[in-house]
């Protein structure tokens, strides 16, 4: 293996979500893995009067990840959602994990304390011949990523 192969970009076609020791289903699309941290001003003074403003990095802010699939009789996402408001679904890391062609893991990123905050349904269109689609609107207080 060279050095441009260890590289290569991840075709992010595959991956899996896991909350709660479950493993969600048919799941299209994961948005919003997304890493930010507070940045404080500090403002000070040189020695011959000059001002200075710099930012520097403080704590990670929380995210949302909103995860993305077909409506069909599965009622996971509403299930998931249902249990969080009857305090039985506690606050927990969930796990996204994406593959490459070879179904490897390449890289983890885990949501840190997280807990589903709501469940949208897409616009019911007749005669529409796209899928209609849910998403589930998980809220955590920060992403770790790790490789594979």
């Amino acid at each position: 293996m060279g050095l441009i192969d260890k590289f290569d970009a991840v075709i992010g076609t595959s991956f899996g979500f896991t909350m709660d020791q479950h493993q969600a289903k048919g799941i299209m699309e994961i948005s919003g893995l997304k890493q930010e941290l507070d940045m404080v001003e500090v403002k000070t003074q040189t020695a011959d009067g000059k001002y200075v403003v710099t930012k520097i990095p403080a704590r990670a802010k929380s995210g949302t990840v909103t995860l993305t699939r077909a409506v069909t009789e599965d009622t996971q996402f509403a299930d998931w959602l249902k249990e969080a408001a009857e305090g039985k679904l506690p606050r927990g890391n969930a796990e996204v994990v994406v593959y490459d062609t070879m179904l490897t893991p390449v890289v983890r990123y885990t949501l840190l304390d997280c807990q589903p905050a709501s469940l949208e349904i897409d616009a019911l269109k007749a005669g529409d011949a796209n899928a209609t689609k849910e998403k589930l609107t998980v809220h955590h207080v920060g992403i770790q990523v790790e490789k594979g």
